[in-house]
């Protein structure tokens, strides 16, 4: 399924909510507890990005699992991004990445399962603790970050001495 300019622009200007693909929909991957900000996309780019997303990733997720994917954050505003402390960089103000999980899925077995059966942008196991399968969330791109390769795959952890975030090559689960 993909939209037209015009139906694009349509989306953006009117705040249309829409399908992205069979289980995902736009108001889902711009939904934000930050009421206060104003997290539609402002370009038809965005929509489109997310779209990818939807089919090329979640769709394919959610199939593997046979459950429904909760989105924790997909579009995010320069202005949400910087609410939330996101990366300067980071894919979510492209529309191109999106931070899940699975209700009764170990965050980490699905990293495992999308590094070893998807083709991905980047994917990044964020906060997870080995042994509380619930902890942390699955951080996945459509396409690369600028500057680095396909199928780059990172663990986010808080550094102990710092408080901030550290990427550990690979998967550490």
């Amino acid at each position: 399924m993909s939209f037209t300019a015009q139906e694009l622009d349509d989306i953006v200007t009117r705040r249309k909510n829409v399908q992205l693909s069979p289980h995902f929909s736009l108001n889902e991957m711009v939904a934000t507890s930050h009421t206060e900000i104003n997290n539609w996309p402002q370009e038809a780019e965005i929509v489109q990005n997310l779209q990818r997303c939807c089919e090329t990733l979640l769709e394919t997720v959610r199939a593997r699992y046979n459950k429904p994917i909760h989105v924790n954050s997909g579009y995010r505003c320069p202005a949400l991004n910087t609410k939330v402390h996101g990366s300067a960089t980071s894919q979510h103000m492209t529309g191109d990445a999106v931070d899940f999980e699975i209700a009764g899925i170990a965050n980490g077995d699905i990293c495992a399962w999308i590094r070893d059966n998807m083709t991905f942008g980047q994917l990044i196991l964020e906060f997870y603790t080995l042994g509380q399968p619930s902890s942390g969330w699955v951080h996945c791109s459509a396409v690369p970050p600028p500057g680095h390769k396909a199928g780059e795959v990172l663990t986010a952890v808080k550094d102990a001495a710092t408080g901030k975030t550290k990427y550990l090559p690979g998967l550490h689960v």
